[in-house]
């Protein structure tokens, strides 16, 4: 491995860390190039999704890249290049490297770059010249900002631009951000202006003593987060879930448009059931909700008559905010530790990894410390290591950060 290969030139922690990332799934840089995964009719049918967006864009970004040379860029959220414009002579240039329509530029195609690492780690990210993974991106910088839905939080996409230096100023990243903003902005506008939805406001509970139970207002929150049961808070009492209740809900939460039935399958039983069993078992947890006075699950799609936030909701808020310590104080533990559904499952190892990311690059003991007290990170060598590095000469707590080094390097 060349010398190039040990880590980019930056102390940024962020960076040094997202090269470390691509050094485990690339191993080295000259092994890595992005490759055209999408043609012309599935980048259009990819950018649908962004809309409502991409106007907003274009008007913001475009102008200004085509006057200073720059690329603007659009992916979406696994990093595949939706959208390039800008200056047409830049454009050119970087077709060179595989900056294109339909080409891969995620992190675990290329590396570190700043679409790809601002997808991974969920806020803005800068990428100067040779800080970048991918060699042949080497004489270019770029600032990128993730897309977030204003309503679910979910993740949308990245807008980057790229080019010389001028990519990477304050300036420039200011831009990008206050880009995505009112990108985000318009689109919170169009959805709160959509017509109610076909069901009734008010549904009513069958049987003797029926009562009218709303379809907002519940004050509902689902807690998935920990070793515990799975359970939705209702009133101030715990409502304990399946499992599977406990998935349907949490996707349905974080899925603000709705799911047909084969989506819904595809996300939690990875489309090996039929669509009849998933009918059925949403039909049990829809009566479940009806007994208890819970939040309506409507159909055609699937999706929740009302808001419902979770703790695993608020931590992936928290933590795109930059409020990484909040964020740990709000999380007992995994994401469902038990489900095997692949969207929880992804979601589980995305909110793990950027926990850790973010108290690994905090940069406070007190924070180290909370972190390795979870189960899930008492075996992670690296964040002991750190703390070890960042506790006082004379901390007590030393002698156990030494052990458990001992003990993992055994």
């Amino acid at each position: 491995m060349g010398a190039r290969a040990q880590g980019p030139t930056t102390t940024d922690p962020l960076l040094r860390l997202s090269w470390a990332r691509s050094l485990e799934t690339l191993a080295t840089p000259e092994r890595c190039a992005p490759q055209v995964v999408l043609d012309r009719g599935d980048v259009r049918e990819a950018r649908a999704p962004l809309r409502l967006l991409l106007p907003v864009l274009d008007e913001l970004l475009t102008p200004l890249a085509e006057e200073t040379g720059l690329v603007v860029a659009v992916t979406d959220p696994a990093g595949v290049l939706l959208r390039v414009g800008g200056a047409a002579a830049t454009r050119r240039r970087a077709e060179a490297m595989g900056f294109v329509e339909g080409a891969d530029w995620s992190e675990l195609a290329v590396g570190t770059n700043a679409p790809g690492t601002a997808l991974v780690l969920r806020r803005p990210v800068t990428v100067r010249r040779e800080q970048h993974f991918y060699p042949e991106a080497r004489p270019w910088s770029c600032t990128a900002a993730p897309l977030l839905h204003p309503l679910t939080g979910e993740l949308l996409g990245a807008v980057d631009l790229t080019g010389g230096d001028t990519a990477a100023d304050a300036s420039t990243r200011a831009l990008v951000g206050a880009a995505v903003r009112a990108a985000q902005a318009e689109l919170a506008l169009a959805l709160r202006g959509r017509p109610p939805s076909a069901a009734p406001p008010r549904r009513t509970t069958p049987g003797a003593g029926a009562r009218a139970v709303p379809a907002a207002g519940t004050g509902a929150r689902l807690r998935v987060l920990g070793p515990g049961a799975p359970a939705l808070v209702l009133r101030g009492q715990a409502l304990e879930l399946t499992e599977r209740h406990a998935e349907i809900l949490l996707v349905l939460s974080r899925s603000a448009a709705g799911l047909s039935t084969a989506e819904l399958s595809d996300r939690l039983w990875g489309g090996r059931v039929q669509e009849t069993t998933v009918r059925a078992e949403v039909l049990r947890l829809r009566r479940l909700l009806e007994r208890a006075g819970g939040p309506t699950v409507d159909s055609r799609p699937y999706r929740l008559a009302a808001a419902l936030p979770s703790d695993a909701g608020t931590v992936l808020d928290l933590l795109a905010r930059g409020a990484h310590r909040r964020a740990l104080r709000e999380y007992p533990g995994t994401l469902l530790p038990r489900s095997e559904a692949p969207w929880v499952a992804e979601l589980r190892h995305r909110l793990s990894a950027l926990l850790r990311d973010a108290v690994l690059t905090d940069g406070s003991a007190e924070a180290v410390r909370q972190y390795l007290a979870l189960p899930e990170a008492a075996d992670d060598a690296e964040a002991w290591a750190l703390l070890l590095r960042l506790l006082p000469a004379r901390s007590p707590v030393r002698a156990e950060a030494v052990r458990e080094l001992e003990r993992l390097r055994a």
